[in-house]
């Protein structure tokens, strides 16, 4: 069951790079997010593409830019792979400036709705859990706590909000969470990433877990919304003010 998340005929998209520097554009602000850190392996190609919803020869023309650009490192061969090696570079605020200036308005229509939104997915999965939602999400909760890599610490993110969207037992619920993440994450599937974050982030979920198997419906949509206006619009109001503001 899919609903796909479109902003009406008033919102045109900027279209006069090609795919692979837009795809760059993504990529770079990503970094500067946290979504993607420093050190950080970036997946298979195949998988990776899959993911950003472009192309294989759009994402190896992408990397090789970022590689010029010193944001990652290629190394060949069967132990090879791509590496995230700066947060940040002389080309950062220009490139940041052309994906996020051109859809600002989408980006408010999205925090909009996230705002709406998750926190209703919140209320009613507390409402309609059963013992297999709650072992979902404890289970989700706990591979989080656990999970060392930052690709493990995606998956586990991804786990807790699908299980949390999974026990509303509406499949709209599900898809209306999945595309709101995914267009908020430019496709990364990552929140904005440091140790502090992931603290914040994994009290955040032991409380929405332990909210939702108290059936509180009002504390587990406060918490909803505060952990989606500080984790993921407060970092990205940052950056868009960073990057006006001319700072490097």
């Amino acid at each position: 069951m899919v609903i796909q998340l479109r902003p009406g005929p008033g919102f045109s998209e900027f279209k006069a790079k090609t795919a692979a520097e837009q795809l760059v554009d993504r990529l770079i602000t990503a970094v500067a997010l946290g979504e993607l850190v420093i050190g950080q392996k970036l997946p298979p190609e195949r998988e990776f593409a899959a993911r950003l919803s472009v192309n294989r020869a759009t994402l190896r023309d992408a990397l090789h830019q970022l590689a010029s650009l010193g944001y990652v490192t290629i190394r060949r061969g069967r132990s090879g792979g791509v590496w995230i090696n700066s947060a940040w570079g002389p080309s950062s605020p220009g490139h940041i400036r052309d994906l996020l200036l051109p859809r600002w308005q989408q980006l408010q229509w999205l925090f909009d709705l996230a705002s709406t939104i998750l926190p209703l997915i919140a209320r009613i999965a507390a409402q309609r859990r059963t013992d297999s939602d709650i072992l979902a999400i404890e289970t989700a909760v706990a591979a989080y706590a656990s999970a060392i890599e930052r690709d493990e610490l995606r998956q586990a993110d991804h786990a807790i909000h699908s299980a949390i969207a999974e026990a509303t037992h509406n499949p709209y619920y599900v898809s209306m969470d999945s595309q709101l993440r995914d267009q908020l994450t430019f496709g990364t599937g990552a929140l904005p990433f440091d140790q502090n974050i992931r603290a914040r982030a994994l009290e955040d979920h032991r409380a929405l877990a332990e909210s939702i198997v108290d059936q509180d419906g009002d504390r587990a949509a406060a918490l909803a919304r505060a952990h989606f206006t500080d984790l993921a619009e407060v970092p990205m109001l940052q950056l868009r003010e960073r990057v006006l503001s001319g700072e490097s």
